[in-house]
């Protein structure tokens, strides 16, 4: 009779143990893929972008953040060329040569093109040369400059105009994220918006200027997050609009009179006149805008200085009514004697 209770007991002193290894085994498994899990968010949180806002008003946000493109470790290494020199007046020469084109929801690109549209209005351009300037000059070559322009006619919407920008090389490469012009497709049912949703967007280069086609060996490595963007060669925008060419020049082609059978040689030609017509008009149109921002920024720093002006001038008068309003107590008028 003692067999069998001698045998269960050494059953549960087995089963003790093998339990007791078992949990040994699971808190140790456990212990190390605590352990790893640590590494790998500590590795994540040295690799995920951190951005610093610089300037913040109107509706307006600019900042520097971590550019995850670059890599100094790789040869070649690859570096954004910051801190860059610009001027307010190159800013908005720069970004007022873009457009975009997109569309509101699903429905509506499928049944009409979408035409493109400035990105940047002009109170904007103003508005934002002065902060990327600066944001421009305090960049290092691992960051790069971000942007984003709350929509003011729908504060609670999250439709606005964001996007970063960097110089790369010879290039200034434009991302646009996001534009207020273009609503986000609403999927319903309480569900947030896919962040992949471009809205169909995408970037174009108004004439004269011209998007530039950068080499494959140079070309930034994109996101999933990034599949609207743009490089311009800064050097030939400036440059285009500093110093058109004219629309008659030695580079137009030379063109036989017409003869009978050749009026298509006539319609092609008038229709290059009237392209290359239309695109002085733009250049002029834009080189007028362009001065009339710098008018308006010239007044505005004159108002501020009157402004400055007016209000030590209130001080002085008033330092000057304060310390002649009332004789000392001392002093005594003095009395004329009368004529005997």
């Amino acid at each position: 009779m003692r067999r069998p209770s001698d045998k269960s007991l050494s059953c549960a002193s087995l089963w003790r143990t093998r339990r007791t290894g078992v949990a040994q085994s699971t808190s140790t498994t456990a212990g190390l893929l605590f352990g790893l899990l640590s590494l790998l968010v500590l590795t994540a949180c040295g690799a995920t972008s951190q951005q610093r806002i610089l300037y913040q008003a109107s509706g307006i946000q600019v900042g520097i953040t971590t550019d995850l493109s670059t890599n100094e470790h790789s040869a070649p290494s690859v570096r954004n060329r910051h801190p860059a020199n610009l001027t307010p007046r190159d800013i908005r020469s720069l970004l007022g040569s873009l457009e975009v084109s997109g569309w509101s929801g699903i429905v509506t690109g499928l049944f009409s093109n979408p035409q493109p549209k400035p990105v940047f209005t002009e109170t904007e351009l103003v508005e934002l040369a002065e902060p990327l300037v600066a944001a421009f000059r305090g960049a290092t070559p691992r960051e790069r400059v971000f942007f984003a322009i709350h929509n003011t006619d729908a504060p609670y919407e999250s439709d606005r105009t964001s996007g970063t920008l960097f110089f790369r090389d010879d290039y200034l490469h434009v991302v646009l994220t996001d534009h207020a012009a273009f609503l986000q497709a609403d999927p319903g049912g309480g569900e947030t918006r896919d962040p992949r949703d471009t809205k169909g967007m995408k970037l174009w280069v108004a004439g004269p200027a011209e998007a530039a086609t950068v080499p494959k060996e140079k070309e930034p490595h994109w996101t999933a997050f990034e599949k609207v963007h743009i490089s311009l060669n800064p050097r030939e925008v400036l440059a285009g609009q500093r110093f058109p060419q004219p629309a008659a020049g030695s580079f137009r082609p030379q063109i036989a009179p017409p003869v009978a059978g050749q009026q298509a040689i006539k319609g092609d030609t008038s229709a290059t006149n009237t392209t290359e017509s239309v695109n002085d008009l733009r250049l002029q149109i834009r080189d007028l805008t362009n001065a009339n921002i710098d008018l308006r920024s010239q007044q505005k720093e004159q108002a501020n200085t009157i402004e400055k002006l007016q209000a030590e001038f209130e001080t002085l008068r008033n330092e000057k009514q304060t310390g002649t309003s009332k004789p000392s107590p001392g002093s005594k008028p003095s009395r004329k004697q009368p004529p005997p």
